[in-house]
């Protein structure tokens, strides 16, 4: 009974030493600069494909590297200042993802790893969605928040909370109250900033290779 006992035993120490020695495989790290870079004809045609308004020209635009989620691997941040307007990429999981576009009436900010696009959307009216990124991928929330002035109410304002594809029903609150719970959070110890300030973009031809005549 002695030999089993010890047998047993040995067994268990070697799993377990086999246990200790494993190590958990790194997660991949991308390096975006010559991933945005391989990957421009693509950028370029979703800027034109989503682009919020007709007089950007994007041989004029300039980018940025930004890590907006603080993960190690950058977001591509393009704009074209003289027609006010930008388009945000993100290249999570080897995949070419595009979040969304500002123009002349709706900007991006940052509050720790959530961008907010918002603005004006009309008289009395303020317009604010929301795209949380997330290990170089935006992960959403789909929603977005419509601040309406309603004359002749007791409260003037009111705010409405829609899914991004859905102008006709309000979001769920048990989906809305943790994200704004986790804004609250951040804004304990930071604000919202507008993306495009205290950044140094370069020109985008440096990616393209396609500089422009004025500049060559």
């Amino acid at each position: 009974m002695k030999k089993y006992f010890v047998f047993a035993m040995a067994i268990v120490f070697a799993l377990t030493a086999c246990k200790n020695n494993t190590t958990e495989t790194p997660a991949k790290k991308i390096d975006s600069k010559q991933f945005f870079k391989e990957n421009i004809a693509k950028v370029e045609q979703l800027c034109k494909e989503e682009a919020a308004q007709d007089d950007y020209d994007l041989d004029m635009a300039s980018y940025v590297f930004y890590d907006i989620d603080s993960d190690g691997i950058d977001e591509l941040y393009i704009r074209d200042s003289l027609a006010d307007c930008g388009w945000l990429f993100c290249c999570g999981a080897d995949s070419l993802q595009f979040v969304t576009s500002e123009n002349y009436k709706l900007h991006f900010s940052q509050l720790g790893n959530i961008i907010m696009l918002s603005g004006s959307a009309g008289t009395g009216t303020f317009y604010s969605a929301y795209y949380e990124i997330e290990n170089s991928v935006c992960t959403g929330p789909d929603f977005f928040e419509l601040n309406e002035f309603v004359w002749g109410s007791e409260d003037s304002t009111r705010t409405v909370y829609h899914p991004v594809t859905d102008f006709d029903g309000d979001y769920p609150e048990e989906k809305t109250r943790p994200f704004f719970a986790k804004v609250k959070e951040f804004e304990k110890t930071s604000e919202w900033n507008i993306l495009s300030e205290g950044k140094e973009f370069k020109p985008l031809y440096e990616l393209t290779g396609r500089v422009p005549e004025d500049e060559q």
